[in-house]
């Protein structure tokens, strides 16, 4: 892929370049000018830019909308569809569910996750579950009847149920249980974020010191932050080992906050959609028909916010406009941030030899023009199809 503009995470720079790919990963990085093997296939790219694929920690999709026989179905529409927004690989999350009803869902997703054949799309990395260990005082829009402390009991069924497919878990860490569930997460390498609480900042400072390392979707669903009462959102500011995902989509945040959030967290801040895709779903296990879609978001019928209608590609401009944020720590929000949340930095969201090549082509307006998957173009904005 030659005659590039490369927006690199990792040294902060956009500039001239061309890669080299092979077997579905980047086998060098050539500076411009810089001739490429006679036995390569050249893709021009006339100076447009070419960064990572995006990544997505917090995708709700269609899946929460969809019934256990619906679910995989559901799973690969989601996948394409993120497509057409440069995002090459997302967490499947979940939402707050009464106990078998959580259950019947992680098997459904964890049988989806291991198919063997899927149609080529955005690479679902794992589940997210964002919940059910969570404050019922910051609930937000989930569903009350599916919120609840944490037990070993159920920790087992469900980390037996998932069969290794969970790699991050929103807990709010004043709740009893919360130790053990953040013991076992450690043990298991599973991502531990905080979020949905009411934490004082010391019960944020011990959650941290018992291995929690993300929080999500800051300053939506939790407590206040106060000058003399920081919570969970000033802990999380002051505090270099938190990384911190947020919706910035102009509605979930005020502008004025997503600039705290990008001047106070950097390198540590992650753009996420909380993206809701109800589709013609029968509404199982959650219902869309309360519903209302104001055009950026979805509220619910008293006007809560209920999810986002959010994609990374419009994320990083808003993130441009709102956070004043450069397009390249714009583009490593999206991609070199999310990678290290999950441990996957030397694998994706970054241009370094040896990653695999997923990767997305963008205007200088930042629209998706192409998107790539371990090498294969997937995505042509062109022709609006799959190669």
């Amino acid at each position: 892929m030659r005659g590039a503009l490369l927006v690199d995470p990792e040294s902060g720079r956009a500039e001239p370049g061309s890669l080299l790919l092979e077997g579905g990963r980047i086998a060098a990085r050539l500076p411009a000018g810089a001739a490429a093997p006679e036995e390569a296939e050249p893709v021009d790219l006339h100076g447009r830019l070419l960064a990572p694929g995006f990544i997505d920690l917090h995708h709700h999709g269609r899946v929460i909308f969809a019934s256990r026989a619906e679910l995989g179905e559901a799973l690969h529409h989601d996948a394409n569809e993120l497509l057409r927004h440069g995002t090459t690989a997302f967490l499947v999350t979940t939402v707050a569910l009464p106990r078998r009803d959580l259950l019947e869902t992680v098997v459904a997703a964890a049988e989806a996750l291991s198919a063997a054949e899927r149609p080529a799309g955005a690479t679902p990395l794992g589940l997210h579950l964002e919940g059910p260990w969570i404050a019922a005082g910051a609930a937000g829009a989930h569903l009350p009847e599916g919120i609840r402390p944490f037990t070993e009991a159920e920790g087992a069924d469900l980390w037996a149920a998932a069969a290794g497919s969970v790699r991050m878990v929103t807990l709010a860490p004043e709740l009893p249980g919360a130790d053990a569930l953040l013991a076992q997460l450690s043990q298991r390498g599973i991502a531990a974020a905080l979020g949905h609480s009411v934490a004082t900042a010391a019960q944020v400072d011990a959650a941290v010191e018992r291995g929690a390392r993300h929080v999500t979707h800051l300053f939506n669903a939790m407590g206040a932050l106060h000058h003399r009462a920081p919570g969970l959102a000033g802990a999380a500011l002051a505090d270099d080992r938190l990384s911190c995902d947020l919706i910035c989509d102009g509605v979930h945040v005020d502008a004025r906050l997503l600039r705290v959030a990008a001047r106070s967290k950097r390198e540590h801040l992650v753009l996420i959609t909380d993206r809701l895709d109800p589709g013609p779903s029968r509404g199982w296990p959650l219902s869309a028909s309360g519903l209302r879609d104001d055009g950026t978001a979805y509220r619910r019928e008293d006007g809560r916010l209920s999810g986002s209608r959010l994609t990374l590609d419009r994320a990083i401009g808003n993130a441009q406009a709102l956070a004043g944020m450069t397009r390249v720590e714009a583009v490593a929000a999206c991609t070199l941030a999310p990678a290290r949340v999950l441990g996957i930095e030397r694998e994706r969201g970054t241009l370094r030899p040896g990653a695999r090549a997923d990767l997305v082509v963008l205007d200088d307006a930042s629209c998706v023009l192409a998107t790539w998957i371990a090498g294969r173009r997937v995505y042509d904005a062109g022709r609006a199809t799959a190669d």
